[in-house]
């Protein structure tokens, strides 16, 4: 069972470094939209580690597909 799942998953992700480069393009610009503003709600920091961790992630994604 373990076996046909990894294949699915193996054929399913195929990443686009152009929608990464999207996705970190948007991210950095709702992070510097973030800082500007300082608020001290539990939704303004979510909203901030959320930037922050799809920026991270975009990134990461964009140096292993650029290494293969």
């Amino acid at each position: 069972m373990l076996r046909p799942v990894r294949k699915a998953v193996t054929e399913a992700y195929d990443p686009d470094p152009r929608s990464m480069v999207i996705v970190a393009m948007g991210s950095s610009f709702l992070l510097f939209s973030l800082l500007s503003s300082h608020e001290s709600s539990p939704y303004y920091r979510f909203a901030l580690v959320v930037a922050v961790l799809s920026l991270v992630v975009s990134l990461v994604m964009l140096a292993v597909e650029t290494r293969r």
